[in-house]
């Protein structure tokens, strides 16, 4: 029996408006477009008794190019992303009785051989997500591959050789299934501004990022020429795979809220960035390096832009890079204190000494505890006797 009422559809959207981020446009709206189709969905979801399902296609695999990203594994970025989109279906739950979760597409098989990435790359990628988020209990996001979403296979039942060797497969299926035979990019670019947005983007990252493919050929690397003809045909077919592919979501998923980690209008999707940022929508993780800045805040930059020594220092997880961070006397502690930042700027501090004597801080570290208590995220203190 529906439980929902329009101030509570109105409540939800409102969580949905507070996750997002749009384009400025020419005639301003009060609220983006795709909130009227969001709000039927909530009925439908709600006359099922159903939870609400959002759906993302995002985390391909980790850019190669070392000046954006600090390493080809999952870091804080990655880790922040994903717990971004679980609190969001948290909030969803607390006004909506039957819950809400996410479906995660990965969408690195749809492009990754046009930019000269290994099929192993991306999968690879994917697998130690679902890692990560088992490991920070992430329970409201449920992964999916490509394989799935045409009906090719059972991708949680599959070997990753299997799902190796049905890449090619599934892309090519995608683009024969879901375009049609007089298909235009650049007419679909003239007549949709969102698809000109994403065209832009992809033409922006074929240019930067198409020199670090493993498998590009060297002679379109040496030759400018013919690299900047590569890169404006990749644009183009990375924007022809994403509309097949877009399609190939509406199909699977016709019941969904969907949701988009790029820049749009707000007219078709809801766009949510994974790492706020001020004045901007921010990078995504797997094309920048996460930052911890001296208060304890959280930015998305270029790996290049924090390589000085003085400013910045790297701090690893499990022997590689995590995340970089401003460099503060706050932070500077023994080596059997751990500093652990967390979603919403929460830091934990953690005492790992099992010499009772290193329990209790000195004072002086009794003063940076204090300091680090007044960073926005608050802290949490393990292992201490204060």
């Amino acid at each position: 029996m529906p439980v929902l009422s329009e101030p509570d559809i109105e409540k939800i959207l409102a969580v949905l408006r507070r996750f997002s981020q749009y384009e400025p446009q020419s005639a301003p709206q009060k609220v983006p477009a795709y909130e009227a189709v969001a709000a039927t969905k909530l009925r439908e979801f709600d006359q099922s008794n159903e939870p609400i399902t959002l759906l993302l296609p995002a985390f391909p695999w980790k850019n190669p190019n070392t000046d954006k990203v600090l390493g080809g594994s999952p870091d804080l970025g990655e880790e922040l992303g994903l717990a971004r989109l679980d609190h969001l279906c948290e909030e969803l739950g607390r006004i909506y009785a039957h819950g809400a979760h996410l479906i995660l597409v990965s969408d690195g098989p749809v492009y990754n051989d046009l930019l000269g990435i290994p099929d192993t790359d991306y999968f690879e990628y994917g697998v130690q997500l679902r890692d990560l988020a088992r490991r920070e209990g992430l329970s409201h996001i449920k992964f999916v591959r490509l394989v799935d979403v045409l009906d090719l296979g059972n991708g949680d039942a599959m070997s990753r050789g299997e799902h190796l060797s049905m890449a090619e497969t599934c892309r090519r299926e995608m683009e024969r299934r879901f375009l049609s035979s007089n298909f235009s990019v650049q007419g679909e670019v003239r007549a949709h501004p969102d698809t000109a947005l994403t065209y832009q983007k992809y033409l922006k990252s074929a240019h930067e990022d198409l020199c670090w493919g493993p498998e590009v050929n060297p002679a379109i690397k040496q030759d400018a020429a013919k690299y900047e003809t590569e890169t404006e045909w990749i644009a183009e077919r990375m924007t022809q795979r994403l509309l097949a592919y877009e399609k190939a979501l509406e199909h699977k998923f016709p019941r969904v809220i969907r949701l988009s980690i790029h820049r749009s209008t707000g007219k078709n999707k809801i766009s949510v960035p994974l790492i706020p940022q001020p004045g901007g929508f921010g990078l995504t993780p797997w094309h920048s390096a996460p930052l911890v800045t001296a208060q304890g805040e959280f930015r998305a930059r270029p790996s290049s832009e924090l390589r000085d020594p003085r400013k910045y220092e790297i701090v690893e997880q499990n022997g590689k890079p995590y995340f970089v961070r401003e460099k503060n006397p706050d932070f500077d502690w023994p080596e059997y204190v751990k500093i652990h930042h967390k979603y919403g700027g929460r830091i934990i501090l953690e005492n790992t000494s099992e010499d009772e004597s290193k329990k209790r801080p000195t004072d002086e570290l009794e003063l940076k505890l204090a300091n680090l208590a007044l960073r926005p995220g608050g802290l949490e203190v393990r292992g201490f006797k204060v």
